[in-house]
């Protein structure tokens, strides 16, 4: 009987991890090159049950022990490129992610609304300078256009600047920090990176709003059942108490 309230309530603390992601890439559905979470789960192995009787042990069944979250990986696939016409927002069309220079160390992304800083670095919204091939990107305001090429390269007024440092990693290789920022575990290997960059326009959030509203009422109405279990399995356990204990 105790058991059974354990197998409900691993799935309710499994469901409360399920929420709080889903609940999550919505609250991320129109932040520029978020990449939603998902969540892998898995039953705990099931266990042998035996009966002793006049010193023979014969088996009952087996019992499983439940279910856990085993991984919550990040989901790369691409977001949709939107059209917005300002000249220092830039999409990656393809695998690759910009780099950044931030106070706790290179960083990578796939947000590329970028702006000027007061000294004409090109930088994030919080701050962070975006890397070039010869690092931090320096323009002036005052030299004319900026252009930036397909494989990264900027120009303005006509004249070569740098190019864009785009790297790439296994989704494995990364851990969310905010921000839309991504930290590369110190062991990891760049992979090649295939991205055209796209002026002038922006990556969207990979999120189905839709599917994830779909997933948030299934969790509830499934957290809802496992409640019940466990009510149904206490007004049990109360029972066989009482019974057992009027007849002592």
């Amino acid at each position: 009987m105790l058991r059974g309230l354990y197998i409900a309530a691993s799935g309710m603390v499994a469901d409360e991890v399920r929420h709080a992601v889903v609940s999550n890439n919505l609250a991320n559905a129109n932040t520029v090159g978020y990449k939603k979470d998902v969540v892998i789960g898995q039953t705990f192995a099931e266990v042998l049950m035996n009966v002793q009787h006049k010193e023979q042990t014969k088996p009952v069944g087996r019992l499983p022990l439940g279910a856990g979250v085993v991984d919550i990986p990040i989901k790369m696939t691409p977001g949709m490129i939107e059209n917005t016409g300002s000249v220092f927002d830039l999409a990656l069309n393809g695998d690759g992610f910009f780099v950044l220079e931030t106070p706790q160390g290179t960083r990578i992304t796939r947000q590329g609304n970028f702006m000027l800083d007061g000294e004409g670095y090109l930088q994030n919204l919080t701050g962070d300078r975006v890397l070039g091939e010869a690092g931090p990107i320096r323009l002036d305001p005052n030299l004319g256009d900026v252009e930036v090429k397909s494989d990264g390269s900027i120009f303005q007024g006509g004249q070569f600047v740098d190019r864009l440092s785009i790297i790439n990693f296994e989704s494995t290789a990364l851990v969310k920090e905010g921000n839309s920022r991504f930290v590369v575990r110190e062991d990891a290997q760049p992979i090649d990176a295939d991205a055209e960059v796209v002026q002038g326009a922006l990556e969207r959030s990979n999120v189905n709003v839709i599917e994830e509203m779909v997933n948030m009422i299934t969790l509830m109405r499934t957290y809802e059942t496992e409640q019940k279990l466990i009510q149904a399995q206490n007004e049990s356990l109360e029972r066989l108490i009482n019974d057992m204990g009027a007849n002592i």
